[in-house]
């Protein structure tokens, strides 16, 4: 019987795993191809951007790592400021993001941590919200959580292969037309900014 009931867990477990990491296709959109998947953090789906991008692990970092310039093209990104710097990879910034009327901004602590590894030709990158690392704003709905990981790896041709995901809860009340922006308008522009980044300093 306990083996029975070990057993059970076991493959309830592996079924639930199975489940959250199925990603199914939302859209593509000149080129960047989006998914999502039922959260286990959050009642907001999870979010995967998958893209191929002209550029270099080198360049992608240093416009990571330039958290202050997120405002040039994270979608709807109004402040965004360093607040504690623990070296040029690693620190943690503040972020404001434009939503909106009637509904209210939001705001996050981050941690960012940003990992060159040349033996793999990879970069990872993970950012993760801190939810108390100051005191909540007035008139501004703290985001509870925010996680984005990033896998990059190194292709031929002076090109990048980048896979973004996204858990995240933007807090507060969540209209069907402002989850839209934070699940699916906010996203694609924001790889498509950067696309268009990476762009224009391959033509300097």
């Amino acid at each position: 019987m306990k083996a029975f009931l070990l057993f059970f867990l076991v493959l309830s477990f592996a079924n639930v795993r199975d489940m959250q990491g199925t990603w199914q296709f939302v859209k593509e959109q000149d080129g960047i191809r989006m998914y999502n998947r039922p959260s286990q953090q959050s009642k907001f789906n999870d979010i995967k951007i998958e893209v191929d991008l002209h550029g270099t692990l080198n360049q992608v970092a240093a416009i990571l790592a330039d958290a202050e310039k997120y405002t040039e093209w994270a979608y709807g990104t109004k402040t965004s400021i360093i607040v504690k710097k623990i070296n040029h990879y690693d620190f943690v910034y503040y972020s404001v993001i434009d939503v909106p009327w009637p509904a209210s901004d939001r705001d996050f602590y981050a941690h960012c941590k940003i990992i060159h590894d040349s033996s793999s030709h990879s970069l990872k990158v993970v950012s993760e919200s801190i939810r108390n690392y100051m005191p909540e704003k007035k008139n501004i709905v703290r985001i509870p959580l925010s996680r984005g990981t990033w896998d990059i790896k190194a292709m031929a041709g002076n090109k990048i292969h980048l896979v973004y995901i996204l858990e995240l809860d933007p807090g507060g009340n969540v209209p069907a037309w402002l989850m839209n922006i934070f699940s699916t308008k906010g996203p694609l522009e924001t790889f498509e900014n950067l696309k268009q980044k990476l762009k224009r300093l391959n033509r300097e």
